[in-house]
């Protein structure tokens, strides 16, 4: 239909991956890295209120545990704005879509 559909989210486990790997994979899809430092997490965490305190935290080796990105945004050096501007200069170059192909399904562990 050729629309653009943005998925902001967090991709916390190794199930969830393979959920969007196995129902994305054959689309076009500009894997972006956004980052800032566990510190920073932590401090908008707690500035939210409507957060469970350490949760980021507890998550940062994992949500940030991928090594290919399309392009990486870092919101603590970057305003909203321009983190958008950059995403958007991407989306309109002619740069290749191609780091989430690269990647392969995860290994679920079970406990």
């Amino acid at each position: 239909m050729s629309l653009n559909v943005i998925v902001d989210t967090l991709i916390s486990n190794d199930k969830w991956f393979n959920d969007f790997y196995n129902l994305l994979s054959d689309y076009p899809i500009l894997f972006v890295g956004v980052h800032c430092s566990k510190e920073e997490l932590t401090r908008r965490e707690q500035s939210r209120g409507d957060r469970e305190i350490g949760l980021a935290h507890s998550q940062f080796d994992y949500i940030y545990s991928y090594d290919e990105y399309d392009l990486e945004v870092n919101t603590e050096e970057l305003s909203s704005a321009a983190c958008a501007e950059k995403i958007l200069s991407y989306m309109k170059s002619e740069k290749e879509y191609s780091a989430f192909k690269k990647l392969s399904r995860r290994e679920v562990k079970t406990s």
